[in-house]
């Protein structure tokens, strides 16, 4: 620790850096913080070392919110997938009942062109029973008109 460098007790490095003082203290024992006790026994950590600190729980942090939106990217997708699939099967039976249907009025045009084949057929009839109906009358006329 320099002379000139500021310093601070382990409540304030605590409020500062918003990290227990017990982890400040543990990671004072494991060497990953400077600090000096004094002859009171108290600790004095210097700014740089807690400089840093901060700047390894920010990046900490970071790579935590990283991952939270990681996971939450990942359960998007999930339920993205989720809805993919449900449209997909509930398109598929769309399809089906469109083919049903369309089957059904396929089957609806055939019978529909025999009966109007029929009534062609009908109305070709009729038009020749009208013409001997006609040639039949005309001649029961003739017979009347020399009688």
């Amino acid at each position: 620790m320099d002379d000139k460098e500021r310093v601070l007790t382990l409540a304030s490095a605590s409020r500062m850096t918003g990290v227990e003082q017990k982890k400040l203290q543990l990671m004072i024992d494991d060497g990953k913080l400077e600090a000096v006790k004094t002859e009171g026994g108290n600790l004095l950590i210097s700014e740089s070392s807690l400089k840093l600190i901060i700047e390894e729980s920010q990046i900490l942090e970071i790579n935590h919110n990283e991952n939270t939106l990681s996971e939450d990217v990942k359960k998007l997708l999930s339920q993205a997938a989720f809805f993919i699939e449900r449209q997909e099967s509930e398109l598929k039976t769309y399809k089906e009942r469109e083919r049903k249907q369309i089957s059904l009025l396929e089957g609806a045009e055939v019978h529909i062109n025999k009966f109007l084949d029929q009534l062609n057929e009908l109305q070709k009839q009729n038009i020749s029973l009208s013409n001997e109906n006609r040639d039949l009358l005309k001649t029961l006329m003739e017979l009347k008109i020399k009688k």
